[in-house]
């Protein structure tokens, strides 16, 4: 996002920021975009590992 849209969006929603704030948040908007993406992601169930726990029986 470039500087004027996220002022704007920082200005539309009345968030008090410093400008070192504003571009420490804008130099890592594009890693948490690209995070945000990553999780959104459909998985296979084999990668969820409750769907590979085997838990031992238990013995009275």
């Amino acid at each position: 996002m470039d500087k004027p849209q996220f002022d704007a969006l920082i200005a539309r929603h009345g968030i008090p920021l410093t400008e070192a704030e504003k571009e420490g948040i804008r130099a890592v908007s594009g890693h948490i975009l690209a995070f945000a993406q990553r999780v959104r992601t459909p998985r296979e169930a084999g990668a969820e590992m409750a769907v590979t726990f085997a838990p031992k029986a238990v013995t009275p």
